[in-house]
């Protein structure tokens, strides 16, 4: 948090020290994300002690579906007279992948004890989804150019994000053929740091802008699992839509 602070903080320095040289803009988006790798899936479990809403939790919840996500935050960039730019978005992210819950097992209670036999004999069907949620606050460095037009402009912005993790959760609902539902709110461990590659374009027209990314992650969300299912690798991709609106 220290050094969200330092470089919050310096954000505002900048901002409030060099105002009339600055662009500074509001923005709000929305997009798909999910996980890449060979630990992600589109398909997976409900594991738990069984009956009692909230006691499950999602076997493996790096789901390579997208799941709707949002943010929203503020932009402050500079634009030299030949047209190269220099940037920094600040923003809170709310980002969620899914994956398809097909199977319960109501009696897992660790691998050591629970006989794999018996997984398998009172697995309970079920059709359902469930989302891995990150909530993050992201700082987004960039440089580029701008493209102008006669009444439309239009900014190149490759850079990096840098997402420090708020909060997990693993999220989901699956139903039984009989109509029961298996639920999951489960808190994971906050995870880590994910730094990620990112281009992005806007176009802009007076103070209303429209805006689209994609960013590739490059920290392993999966690093610390060991064991003879490898290899554990998962990586994040972000592509989200927006919109921003220029203060001044």
């Amino acid at each position: 948090m220290k050094t969200i602070s330092l470089i919050l903080t310096s954000f505002l320095l900048l901002t409030f020290g060099y105002a009339q040289k600055i662009e500074i803009s509001f923005l709000a988006s929305a997009g798909a994300y999910h996980y890449s790798g060979a630990s992600a899936t589109g398909i997976s479990s409900f594991y738990g002690s069984g009956g009692t809403p909230n006691q499950y939790y999602t076997n493996n919840p790096y789901g390579s579906k997208g799941g709707f996500s949002y943010g929203a935050g503020i932009q402050a960039q500079h634009v030299s007279k030949g047209g190269f730019i220099t940037g920094l978005q600040a923003g809170y992210d709310v980002l969620r992948s899914a994956e398809n819950i097909t199977y319960v097992y109501p009696g897992y209670a660790y691998p050591d004890i629970t006989p794999f036999n018996y997984l398998v004999e009172n697995a309970i069907l079920v059709k359902g989804k469930t989302h891995l949620q990150n909530e993050s606050i992201n700082l987004s460095p960039y440089i580029g150019y701008r493209l102008k037009g006669k009444n439309i402009s239009v900014d190149l912005m490759p850079g990096i994000d840098v997402a420090f993790n708020v909060s997990s959760y693993d999220k989901g609902k699956a139903t039984g053929d009989d109509g029961t539902v298996y639920t999951t709110n489960n808190k994971r461990p906050d995870g880590p740091t994910d730094f990620r590659l990112k281009f992005g374009a806007a176009v802009n027209y007076k103070k209303w802008g429209i805006t689209a990314s994609y960013a590739h992650g490059l920290t392993n969300f999966d690093k610390g699992m060991i064991g003879d299912g490898g290899p554990y690798i998962v990586h994040s991709e972000l592509l989200q839509f927006g919109i921003t609106y220029r203060l001044f």
